[in-house]
């Protein structure tokens, strides 16, 4: 009859021994067991800067009334074949995340680091994360947006560690 201790005693022992046979029983070299396990795609990607420029009309209203500008970035992607419904919204895309600044008029935004959405960057097609930039009054010194400025609308790996010139006037200018 075996005891408790004893069996323990021989697993201890007979572990190292056996496991090397049984992956290569497998047809895996003892070496796999080791190997780490794939990390997941990170999360943080490097990010850009936003230089909005403003006519001379939209910079003398917005300094006047102490106005703000916001840059809000949408991060989005469009997903491979097989990906769940449930993660893809009504305009055929996946959403990967947001960033937002609020700056002061002549102040550059700067993304240091764009966060996205882990998760879903499995359902990514190879395009990758795609980004709208949009550029609006902060609504300080009015309810209403004041400005009318260009976007910017694509591959966000394009524009990594770059500077994209928005420009803005006042609306109805």
């Amino acid at each position: 009859m075996l005891r408790c201790g004893t069996i323990a005693s021989m697993h201890q022992r007979l572990a190292p021994a056996i496991l090397p046979l049984l992956l290569v029983t497998a047809g895996l070299s003892p070496a796999f067991a080791q190997q780490p396990k794939p990390t997941a795609p990170p999360a943080t990607v490097p990010g850009f800067t936003v230089t909005v420029t403003y006519s001379q009309k939209a910079m003398s209203t917005l300094v006047a009334g102490k106005e703000t500008v916001i840059v809000v970035g949408y991060l989005s992607g469009y997903p491979i074949q097989g990906t769940p419904k449930k993660y893809v919204d009504n305009m055929g895309q996946i959403d990967m995340g947001e960033v937002k600044q609020e700056i002061a008029p002549g102040v550059a935004a700067k993304f240091d680091q764009v966060k996205l959405n882990q998760p879903m960057i499995k359902w990514l097609d190879p395009q990758g994360p795609q980004l709208l930039i949009n550029v609006y009054s902060g609504r300080k010194s009015s309810p209403n947006n004041l400005l009318d400025c260009g976007i910017y609308e694509g591959s966000l790996k394009a524009i990594q560690g770059q500077s994209i010139p928005i420009s803005c006037k006042l609306i109805g200018e």
